[in-house]
């Protein structure tokens, strides 16, 4: 008969949930959860990570910043040249041997390199795409395009409009050819870590955060906070709810029902990101959103009806919270999806619009500068509002046309 010690851990192992696989880095040789084995590795071997993108220009980016961050002939700076392999010279991939080169400990070798690869801030890259709403001295609001994400696939490749706001601010902070400061930042510099004899480097402005996030082919309102303190502010509103948002959604039909409540849950065993509304006895994340139809192809109707008329129709969409998919998902619980939104049922684009039609319209919001309310509204985008007068829709007799 099996004894109760040996029965209980039998029990607790099989009990227990499953372990997540553990990987190796191949440079430190830290053990890492799946998870989070590729950002470990952006900030420990880029060059591992991804050969192709690291010949193909990263290298160069983090040789640039080598030689302006630390001085030439610097410890910091051989170790580095050592490690990436600057100049041609093949790169000591392995941290372990290139301790042993330096004569440095394993941790002093993994800090210099990881706070080194932190310090490159990501790329700034001109667009003429960039429309600022509002800007002050804590945040600005821009007009996000469709198509565009929030942040780059790579933090030094450039394409999204984090990398067109931090043109936008460099801009901002630069001295003018006359040498009077603009922005209050432009003329500050740092001596950097060589000593006295370490080069002087322009005081780096603090990297722009995005405060919330939009779907790729989502266009619309979007707040970046300019400095740490004014992201933690501005952040803090939209996690306890105090941001009120509205969102314009060109839907298929009009919906069965004004306010939607459901669950939100995850959709598992998908490669792309994907949700569902929770069924009976499941527990997700509470979400709730009203729906308002502000326009459509009946003439004569009341804002808000809903059901009123079938064909095409503008929704206004204010979710009280900030889920995954939320105005999509339950744009289409209501038996509304969203035009060209084919994840949730409303079929592919057509005409001007090649996307999902949702444009986040409007945020009220407190700006952490000034400490008053404010309203930011996001002009509906073309290829909406083309698609909406193809359509025939027209606005409804009240409260239609407000945010």
């Amino acid at each position: 008969m099996m004894s109760t010690p040996l029965f209980a851990l039998l029990l607790s192992v099989a009990c227990s949930p499953p372990i997540s696989p553990r990987l190796a880095c191949p440079s430190c040789r830290q053990a890492l959860q799946e998870k989070s084995y590729r950002r470990h590795l952006a900030f420990c071997a880029p060059d591992l990570l991804d050969p192709e993108g690291w010949a193909a220009g990263d290298c160069a980016v983090v040789q640039r910043h080598c030689s302006r961050l630390h001085r030439p002939g610097s410890a910091a700076a051989r170790a580095l040249e050592l490690r990436f392999g600057f100049g041609g010279k093949p790169a000591v991939t392995s941290q372990q041997r290139l301790a042993a080169e330096m004569g440095w400990t394993n941790r002093r070798t993994r800090d210099t390199i990881a706070k080194f690869l932190h310090a490159i801030p990501p790329v700034s890259e001109p667009s003429d795409r960039l429309q600022v709403l509002y800007e002050d001295a804590s945040m600005l609001v821009v007009n996000k395009p469709a198509g565009v994400g929030v942040t780059p696939e790579h933090r030094w490749r450039g394409g999204s409009v984090l990398n067109w706001v931090m043109w936008h601010l460099s801009r901002d902070a630069a001295p003018p050819q006359d040498g009077r400061g603009r922005g209050g930042g432009g003329g500050q510099r740092r001596r950097g870590r060589g000593g006295r004899g370490g080069r002087r480097t322009p005081a780096p402005a603090p990297e722009p955060r995005p405060c919330h996030r939009l779907d790729l082919n989502t266009s619309g309102a979007l707040v970046f906070a300019k400095t740490p303190e004014a992201a933690s502010a501005l952040m803090s509103q939209f996690e306890s709810r105090r941001v009120r948002k509205a969102y314009a959604a060109l839907c298929t039909a009009p919906p069965g029902e004004s306010l939607v409540e459901g669950e939100i849950c995850r959709v598992d065993g998908v490669q792309h990101c994907e949700r569902r509304v929770c069924g009976p006895g499941e527990s997700g994340q509470a979400a709730r959103t009203s729906l308002v139809v502000v326009a459509d192809s009946a003439a004569g109707g009341e804002a808000g009806s809903a059901g009123a008329a079938g064909g095409e129709c503008l929704l206004l969409a204010r979710p009280e919270q900030g889920r995954t998919h939320q105005v999509r998902l339950h744009c289409a619980a209501a038996g509304s999806p969203i035009l060209g939104d084919a994840l949730y049922g409303g079929g592919e684009g057509r005409g001007p619009l090649q996307r999902h039609g949702l444009h986040a319209l409007a945020l009220t919001l407190v700006s952490p500068a000034t400490g008053a309310p404010l309203e930011v509204v996001a002009p509906l985008a073309d290829d909406m509002r083309r698609a909406a007068l193809e359509a025939g829709l027209r606005m409804r007799s009240a409260g239609a046309g407000r945010a």
